[in-house]
């Protein structure tokens, strides 16, 4: 499974995503985002960002944060959930 990171960081130099303990160097685009696909991460894998060679900080759009908001992030697999709301048609207005 491949897995893509992506992050903005306009005045960054440099952006590392560290997953599983291995950096991989990401690369920018000219709006300030920095991306990069990573073979072997999926569900469960817990990363971190590194800008600028700095301490390792948790995706600001991370949709979990197992050991909270300072703790590494977590990567979710959003189609494997289950739901059961499927008949549920809003409020009338």
């Amino acid at each position: 499974m491949t897995h893509t990171f992506r992050v903005w960081a306009p005045l960054a130099h440099r952006v590392d995503v560290d997953v599983r303990g291995n950096r991989h160097a990401m690369s920018d685009d000219e709006w300030g985002w920095w991306g990069a696909s990573v073979v072997d991460a999926g569900p469960g894998d817990e990363y971190w960002f590194r800008i600028d060679g700095g301490e390792a900080l948790p995706d600001p759009r991370s949709s979990f944060q197992p050991s909270g908001v300072h703790g590494p992030s977590q990567i979710v697999d959003h189609s494997a959930y289950a739901w059961n709301d499927s008949g549920w048609r809003g409020f009338a207005l």
